[in-house]
């Protein structure tokens, strides 16, 4: 049932995007439109494909349930076949006859489903009225589950909030496990945590309470972490020879600027290593000043926008950092030229990199100097008087 569930979802996944590419389905109703509503008088006697910016069924849909909302699904009708649903929110107060797959920012069910459940999102709510006759499998950041639970609930969470009954067992990671009202659990209480669980008193077990500590990586993994970052060294390095190969003039005018303009390097570096984030952010602000049926078209532009930027940025994070290791093996005592330099500086920067707590400065000042120090040779070269490469 655990396999079965994570395929279809990842399958009915799928699914939703090549329906959505082609716009058509076949042996199955389909709707299209700012608003698809079910109303509570009518039924629909075959599947339901529908995309919009709201999915509302109030009726009966005798079959499954294929839908993507650009703002919320509402299922307070019945479906008698199974639901997948894609949506910033999604809210179930009324009856699905087999499993539900959804995908949201939250999820509300105050309903009933008599299959399964899986779900992925920041928030999950299953109320003290609501009840899933199957498995529950929730990845969620919150998640809150007061109702009926007929089989196992499973998944990660950082915060979860348990009440009512779960007639199988709970085998659950999470950060913070609270128990806020009766819990009935008729099988095991098994949750891997860093913390006791709050609130135990409250809970009557039929098999045994079972707590599991986060594992630490063993040496094995430590070791091939180890290697794996040795290994990036080496081929940073390498590129970086390279680099100062083929294009030594201006691989040292960049390692002059890294070293005398360190600050100006860093912001301008900084900037252009935040411009993806810089457009998402733009987006999201134009999409929440438009109406909501302008929203999609703007995805359509700004998404291909941002990954080919965000694609740029990484390929220049490549060699980004030679001028920043560069000045660094020129700060260090005696000369060693060009080429020297390079590698004593990767060599100091990668044995930082490995130090525990410390490392991950490593790349959030190399990248971003090196990459602003090369934008500062261009700009010098182009003023008047300037040598060219």
């Amino acid at each position: 049932m655990r396999s079965l569930s994570r395929t279809a979802l990842c399958v009915g996944f799928a699914g939703v995007s090549l329906f959505l590419a082609s716009g058509t389905a076949q042996a199955a109703e389909t709707a299209a439109s700012e608003i698809v509503i079910i109303t509570e008088d009518s039924t629909v006697s075959d599947d339901l494909y529908a995309a919009g910016v709201r999915i509302i069924i109030e009726g009966t849909v005798e079959g499954d349930l294929v839908a993507f909302g650009a703002e919320e699904i509402v299922v307070s009708g019945e479906v008698t076949g199974s639901v997948l649903a894609i949506a910033p929110s999604v809210t179930v107060s009324g009856r699905i006859g087999e499993s539900a797959r959804v995908s949201s920012s939250r999820l509300t069910v105050s309903g009933s489903i008599d299959g399964d459940l899986v779900a992925a999102a920041f928030n999950v709510d299953l109320d003290s009225g609501s009840e899933v006759t199957g498995d529950v499998l929730v990845w969620a950041v919150e998640m809150n589950a007061a109702g009926t639970i007929g089989a196992n609930l499973e998944g990660t969470q950082r915060t979860l909030r348990l009440a009512g009954s779960i007639g199988g067992d709970v085998d659950v990671s999470v950060n913070r496990l609270i128990v806020t009202g009766p819990l009935e659990v008729t099988g095991d209480l098994g949750y891997r945590s860093p913390s006791v669980a709050e609130g135990l008193d409250q809970v009557t077990v039929g098999g045994v309470v079972v707590r599991k500590t986060p594992v630490p990586p063993n040496i094995r993994v430590r070791a091939l972490g180890l290697l794996a970052r040795f290994l990036v060294v080496l081929g940073l390095t390498s590129a970086a020879i390279l680099v100062a190969w083929g294009w030594p003039k201006r691989t040292s005018l960049a390692g002059d600027r890294a070293r005398a303009q360190t600050v100006r390097s860093f912001g301008y570096g900084a900037l252009t290593m935040l411009s993806p984030l810089l457009l998402t952010g733009i987006g999201v602000l134009i999409a929440s000043l438009v109406p909501a049926s302008a929203s999609l078209p703007l995805l359509a532009i700004f998404g291909p926008l941002v990954l080919a930027t965000a694609g740029i940025v990484l390929v220049l994070s490549l060699v980004a950092g030679v001028p920043a290791v560069l000045a660094l093996g020129r700060a260090l005592p005696r000369e060693r030229g060009l080429f020297g330099s390079i590698v004593i500086g990767s060599l100091v920067a990668g044995l930082v990199w490995l130090i525990p707590y410390v490392g991950w400065l490593v790349p959030l000042l190399v990248l971003p100097i090196g990459l602003g120090a090369w934008m500062l040779s261009f700009r010098e070269t182009r003023e008047p008087g300037a040598e060219p490469t």
